[in-house]
């Protein structure tokens, strides 16, 4: 075995010797192993957190969608065009436009979302009901809708009934815009001139996200066509890639074969800016756990100081049997890599350790939330990243240290 490391890791830890130097040593293991932890466990959390957001703006939508450069509106032949496509296993037309609703009060601006029922059922919302029927088109001979747990809060709406609720749904008339109709009641007269309403039955109410709740109804396609005017007009195209191909593969099929005025979007350029934020975050904790990550180091030059201290008249022997002064450096710089290496890989151990635990028994929980316990996502280039850094600090500072101590120290071994 090499010298230099035999000796090395006698310094760090000797099992018949208790001396103060092999506790300081201890203690700049813990200090960067607690480190490590806590950069594994914070980064894990935030994955979660990215992927709990993913899944809650996510659930209204497939992963690829189909959209024009320009206007709200493009023509539902491009349903069928696209459905034909290779690689693609379903398409399906979205309409989305504001309007207005009322029951029984004031009226209330909102988002119609609207698609046909294959559609949802490749969405998840079937998984988001929280009250009512299972996903259904129609009911007592009429359009069946879903609404936010916010919508549904607002208008006071009663649902489990033997009859479902019922709402005005209104939209204004092609070439006007809510702006004129501001201020005015679903029931005023003259509003009929300006605008197109039809009555919704209310079949559940749905819980994505409090945003998505309290501004989104979800409704049958050919209803929404009849209030918006769209009759053979879509706002967008979603797409479900085909088993055997990626989104990314689809993707890239299909903007080979896209005309100009149309282009493809996925579900995170979507939400992109939710996404940028929770990354932005995430990197921004990185960096300052980082440099208290380099705090930690300091800790590191006082265990290699008081080492070079206590070992000085040992430094003259192992000059006097022959070891050179690169030898003997690497003596010492050893020691501050392997104090790294030992608090790495005991922090990482650790720290993966509690994400898993965490993942699978929710040892942090969260009362009242969306979710029952805070949610991590282990991810392995984040295991890496961690490794490096921790270790490239603390070698880099370890290697400039003991260069420095040395020569200080014990000139004759520089």
């Amino acid at each position: 075995m090499n010298v230099p490391f035999r000796i090395a890791r006698r310094y760090l830890w000797a099992r018949k010797s208790q001396r103060l130097i092999h506790l300081v040593s201890g203690i700049s293991v813990v200090v960067v192993a607690a480190v490590a932890a806590a950069m594994i466990a914070i980064l894990s959390a935030f994955n979660g957190i990215e992927a709990l957001v993913e899944d809650l703006f996510s659930s209204l939508d497939t992963e690829l969608a189909i959209v024009p450069v320009e206007g709200r509106v493009m023509p539902a032949s491009w349903v069928d065009s696209l459905a034909a496509h290779p690689g693609v296993e379903h398409a399906g037309g979205v309409l989305e436009q504001d309007v207005v609703i009322r029951r029984q009060g004031q009226p209330l601006v909102c988002t119609l979302l609207a698609f046909d029922l294959p559609h949802a059922e490749q969405t998840l919302l079937a998984g988001r009901l929280r009250q009512g029927d299972v996903l259904r088109a129609d009911t007592l001979g009429g359009a069946c809708g879903y609404v936010g747990l916010g919508v549904a809060s607002q208008l006071r709406l009663p649902i489990g009934g033997d009859a479902p609720a019922r709402l005005t749904v209104a939209a204004p008339k092609r070439g006007r815009s809510l702006g004129s109709t501001r201020g005015m009641n679903l029931l005023d007269s003259g509003i009929e001139d300006r605008m197109v309403a039809r009555t919704l039955s209310v079949c559940g109410t749905f819980s994505i996200n409090a945003e998505t709740d309290a501004h989104t109804i979800v409704a049958p396609l050919d209803f929404a066509r009849e209030v918006l005017q769209r009759t053979d007009e879509v706002s967008r195209v979603e797409l479900v890639p085909a088993p055997s191909w990626s989104v990314e593969e689809l993707r890239a099929s299909l903007d080979r074969t896209l005309p100009d005025g149309l282009r493809t979007r996925t579900r995170r350029e979507k939400n992109a800016l939710i996404h940028a934020t929770s990354r932005a975050e995430k990197w921004a904790t990185f960096a300052i756990l980082s440099f208290i990550l380099i705090v930690a180091a300091f800790n590191i030059l006082a265990a290699l100081t008081m080492l070079l201290l206590d070992k000085r008249r040992d430094i003259g022997t192992l000059t006097a049997i022959g070891m050179t002064g690169r030898e003997v450096r690497q003596v010492f710089s050893l020691q501050g890599v392997l104090i790294n290496v030992v608090g790495a890989a005991a922090g990482i151990g650790l720290g993966v350790l509690l994400v898993v635990l965490q993942d699978r028994f929710g040892l942090v929980r969260l009362e009242g939330a969306m979710v029952p316990a805070y949610p991590v996502v282990l991810r392995f280039w984040d295991v890496v990243g961690v490794a490096i850094v921790v270790l490239g600090i603390g070698g880099t500072f370890s290697a400039a240290m003991v260069a420095y101590l040395v020569r200080r120290m014990a000139p004759d071994a520089g």
